[in-house]
């Protein structure tokens, strides 16, 4: 008989229930003598697996089980029979499945038969799951004479088990629609008593807490409970509510009702830190939240954060309390999840990055603060949720608005006001505030407010906005000259001014980081007004702050405002350098200025770049074809 079929007639007998032998051939589609001489054969297996077959004339045969989890065991050996994987990654997730949830030592000549594969490729299948093992800070304990079996603490090997077994395949080899079964039952178990709580969890959070709960439900059925939860969680770490207690016990009250589980302390503390991994996050925004506590250095950590970006960006995030609040309850379970290693899923992660690329890079920032914190790397996924809060934060700032514009005119005050008020009354629409001015007072002129230059006179100095020469008189051809330019989108006039023809430089030389940006400040020192320590102040920046984007482009630009105007340099190796470790053939070197530009338009200005600097084929496009009109084109793709 098969393993599949002995599999069958395992389910078939009921604990403490008689089932002849003429059933159990009927219902199995075999004889009567194959079920009879399969029966002898299996009872000396099942004692040994922790279950006797007792034998009754006229009423046939009745399944005892003594040793509920090694019986359990050997019936998921049954079941991993069926299905032996072919593949070198198959075989890998096979074994390392059947390893975590074995608790005694198994010989590799029994893996091999087991598998069918041979000492060599065993070998490589257990050098892969250490490599993963290492990742949990699990690994494989080899004892002389007794095999091998996975070695940690039950704490990390649960991580293991939610995030290699259950969402992806069957749960010790328990047929994968039972598990869904179970788990789409524990979901609505947990969602019914977290809205009688109030307890908010995102659809994300929902998942991982009903993941890790099944897990731990599994895991005690079988006899593998916590001894401790390491490290300890401090007094503070939590912010446990009495209805989160509540919302626990009953829980667990409910856990025991589907299987024999004891309640312990250890258990509860673990599903309360699960819990708290993921609540209140992912939009549930200040309004929302009841009492939450916020710890004073979480508040500080917020605060150097936001300092970060608003000084890397120039962008003023930094008074917004709402999005400070939001930052500060976004921490406090992120800090949980860090100091756990529990990780939050984020589905959107791709869309986020290619849509909120400004947030993106901005969050990236906050995780190199953390990453110093937590002395190991902030996953990509947390990242992403950093950015749905800083888009949240730009989104706030943007407002479309119309535009302002400068005339200069050298016929004189009257013939500047008559300018004046001719386009306040063409473009209306368009306009916000007009000022007039001659061309002498260019110099001392303030163009923070200014989004254009109209003039009736060539205007040789250099200037941080884009210019358009109009005639003294509002004829048709002028009209549309100007409304075409003031209806041009905000992307467009943020390239506009930023980038300009004579910034962009397609040959670039150097054989060194330091190299390539003294030449590129050679030719920025002969074309913009910079301080003289404006090349000191872009290599400290590099020093404090290294962004890898991956993508063969670097992005350097002084510690702070060392330029009179804003401007962005583009540069194309013809190799590329070494650039903090990563090769680099393209530099975008930036400077925000003291006056000149709207932080609206730095914020367009930056998200263009942002998305640019994160969309590879779009950087090796321009590395391909390395024209000022080609990298315009490229920043308008959106």
């Amino acid at each position: 008989m098969t393993q599949k079929k002995i599999h069958e007639m395992l389910l078939l007998m009921k604990p403490g229930i008689f089932i002849t032998a003429e059933t159990l051939a009927a219902k199995l589609s075999v004889s009567e003598k194959t079920v009879r001489l399969a029966l002898n054969d299996l009872k000396k297996t099942v004692m040994k697996h922790g279950a006797v077959i007792l034998s009754k004339p006229h009423y046939g045969y009745s399944l005892i089980i003594q040793e509920p989890q090694c019986f359990e065991e050997y019936c998921n050996s049954l079941l991993c029979n069926l299905c032996i994987p072919n593949s070198q990654n198959e075989r890998v997730d096979y074994l390392m499945a059947y390893l975590i949830f074995k608790q005694d030592y198994i010989k590799t000549e029994e893996l091999c038969n087991f598998i069918y594969v041979s000492k060599t490729t065993l070998s490589k299948c257990l050098k892969s799951i250490e490599e993963t093992l290492k990742q949990y800070h699990l690994s494989i304990e080899r004892r002389p004479n007794y095999g091998i079996r996975i070695s940690g603490n039950e704490f990390n090997k649960r991580q293991l088990i939610v995030n290699s077994f259950v969402k992806h395949c069957g749960f010790g080899g328990i047929n994968i629609s039972r598990q869904l079964q179970e788990i789409d039952s524990l979901a609505q178990k947990i969602y019914s008593l977290t809205s009688r709580y109030g307890i908010f969890l995102s659809e994300i959070s929902l998942d991982n807490f009903v993941s890790y709960t099944y897990v731990a439900y599994k895991r005690m059925k079988s006899g593998n409970y916590l001894s401790l939860i390491t490290p300890p969680p401090p007094p503070d770490c939590l912010h446990i509510e009495i209805t989160d207690k509540l919302f626990i016990r009953e829980l667990f009250d409910y856990l025991s009702e589907l299987g024999s589980i004891n309640h312990t302390q250890t258990e509860e503390t673990f599903l309360l830190i699960c819990l708290m991994t993921g609540k209140r996050t992912d939009g549930n925004l200040v309004e929302n939240a009841v009492n939450f506590v916020i710890p004073e250095n979480i508040d500080q950590l917020s605060l150097r954060i936001l300092q970060l970006i608003s000084n890397e960006y120039h962008l003023d995030i930094l008074n917004d309390f709402d999005i400070r609040m939001t930052l500060n309850q976004h921490l406090v379970p992120f800090d949980i999840r860090m100091r756990y290693e529990i990780p939050l899923k984020n589905p959107l992660l791709q869309e986020i990055k290619e849509n909120y690329s400004l947030a993106y890079q901005a969050a990236r920032i906050a995780a190199n603060v953390l990453s110093d914190i937590y002395k190991r790397p902030i996953p990509e996924d947390e990242i992403g949720y950093f950015a749905l809060i800083f888009q949240l934060a730009l989104e706030k700032q943007q407002c479309k608005r119309r535009s302002n514009i400068l005339i200069i005119c050298s016929s004189g005050k009257v013939s500047s006001q008559l300018l004046k008020y001719k386009y306040q009354k063409e473009f209306a629409e368009y306009l916000d505030n007009i000022w007039v001015c001659d061309v002498a007072a260019l110099e001392s002129f303030n163009f923070s407010q200014i989004d254009f230059i109209l003039t009736t006179v060539p205007i040789t100095r250099k200037v941080p906005v884009p210019i358009i020469e109009i005639e003294h008189f509002l004829d048709d051809e002028n009209k549309r000259k100007v409304a075409d330019t003031l209806t041009l989108n905000d992307i467009e006039r943020a390239i506009c001014t930023y980038y300009r023809p004579e910034r962009f430089l397609p040959h670039i030389s150097g054989n060194t980081k330091q190299e390539v940006l003294a030449n590129i400040y050679k030719v920025i020192q002969s074309q913009e007004k910079v301080d003289d320590d404006f090349l000191e102040l872009v290599m400290e920046r590099e020093q404090l702050i290294q962004m890898n984007y991956g993508t063969q482009i670097a992005i350097p630009h002084p510690l702070h405002i060392a330029s009179e105007h804003s401007f962005a340099y583009v540069a194309i190796l013809p190799e590329p350098v070494s650039w903090n470790g990563s090769p680099v053939q393209v530099v975008l070197l930036i400077s925000i200025g003291r006056t000149g530009d709207s932080e609206e338009m730095r914020r367009l200005f930056y998200e263009t770049t942002a998305r640019f600097s994160l969309n590879k084929t779009a950087v090796e496009a321009l590395i391909e074809s390395p024209f000022y009109s080609t990298f315009i084109q490229l920043l308008k793709n959106r």
